[in-house]
This record gives C-alpha cells, structure tokens and sequence, in this order.
C-alpha cells in the first residue's frame, strides 16, 4: 500500500473513488492473503529475481510414472509427476548445494542444509499456502504421493498447522492446472530459490 511506497522513495497510491465510474462489491480478505500478500511483496523487493526458462523432455518420467500407476492404485494414492520432479530437485539440490541453503543474517555467509524439506506451494479457497515436506531425499515416490495428497487436502480445508508451513529448505510452485508456457514464481524466504513448473505439453 501506500506506506510501503512511501519507505521506498514512490510517489503514493493513488486514491479513487471507484464507485464514481460504475457498481462496485467490497470483498474482505481472508485470514491467509492478508498475510500472505505483504510477505510475497517483501520478497519481491528484497530478494532479486533472475528467471531462467528451460524445457524438459519428461518422455521417460511419464513412462515411469504409468509404469507405477497399477501399484499406487493398489496403495490407494494418485502418482502426480509432483512427487517425481520433488526427486528430481533432491537431485539437483545436491549437485548444486549453494541453492538449498540461506543468507547468514549477518549477510556475509551462506547456511548450507543438509535435509532436504521441499515446499509446495497449494492454491486454497482461502488463498496461497506452502505446506512443507520433510526428508524428500529419504522417501520413495509414492510415500512422498500419499504425504501430498494429505498435505494438500489438509491446506484446502484449512487444517494445517503452524509446523506444516516451516522449515523447507526449496519450494516448488506448479502452475500445470491453469496452462501457460513460463512464469516467474516468488522466492519463499528465507529460502534463496525456488522452482516453477508450468503445464506438460506433448511436443
């Protein structure tokens, strides 16, 4: 708002009276966009932005994952190439350990972790949640299926904890349900990266 604009030397926002110019609703905010809003407009500003587009060829993981679909069935969980690009990050994360680590608060050192808790942001009714998922790398996918499925139904009803939302070391933020080629998430900080992945398309 306009307070936020004013530290940052912006000229202040603009006041209208939008009613002027035709019918207006007022809808209040939930609980979690209120919060939610300010927090991504910080890391937006504090932390810079590069976005690094790329295409992966998914053939051989979609024939993988089918090849599992029988036997997650049996185990009563939906295999979503989610909880293989969550494997698929554990392992970049570990050739590349300077990208699943902090900024010291000092600003002069980086905490590099040595567990992998992957976020995952889920869109609610009530607004945007990162619920976090601990120990990836010690998990086969369709653990890691089951623990989303249960993750996300608890973040769409609005059951999760304090402890649900803490500690990940890298998020991943899937915007395949509503298409689109590239976008450009939000760093969740404190974290110092994070991945977006947009909707698979046969090519």
């Amino acid at each position: 708002g306009g307070g936020a604009g004013l530290a940052l030397g912006l000229p202040a926002w603009p006041q209208v009276d939008f009613a002027k110019f035709g019918p207006v609703e007022t809808q209040p905010m939930s609980r979690i966009k209120k919060i939610s809003g300010p927090a991504l407009h910080r890391n937006w500003v504090h932390i810079p932005h590069i976005t690094q587009n790329d295409e992966a060829d998914i053939t051989e993981l979609e024939a993988f994952r089918k090849s599992m679909a029988d036997e997650a069935q049996k185990q009563g969980v939906k295999l979503t190439p989610l909880a293989l690009i969550m494997k698929a990050v554990v392992a970049a994360l570990r050739n590349h350990p300077e990208f699943n680590a902090s900024i010291a608060p000092t600003g002069d050192a980086l905490i590099l972790k040595r567990y992998y808790h992957i976020g995952v942001a889920v869109d609610t009714p009530g607004g945007l949640v990162v619920p976090v998922i601990r120990d990836v790398d010690q998990k086969g996918v369709l653990q890691l299926a089951r623990e989303l499925g249960e993750i996300s139904a608890r973040a769409r009803d609005g059951k999760l904890g304090p402890t649900d939302m803490q500690g990940g070391t890298f998020s991943i933020s899937s915007l395949g349900g509503i298409g689109g080629t590239h976008f450009t998430p939000i760093i969740n900080a404190p974290e110092i990266a994070i991945l977006g992945v947009s909707k698979s398309a046969m090519k």
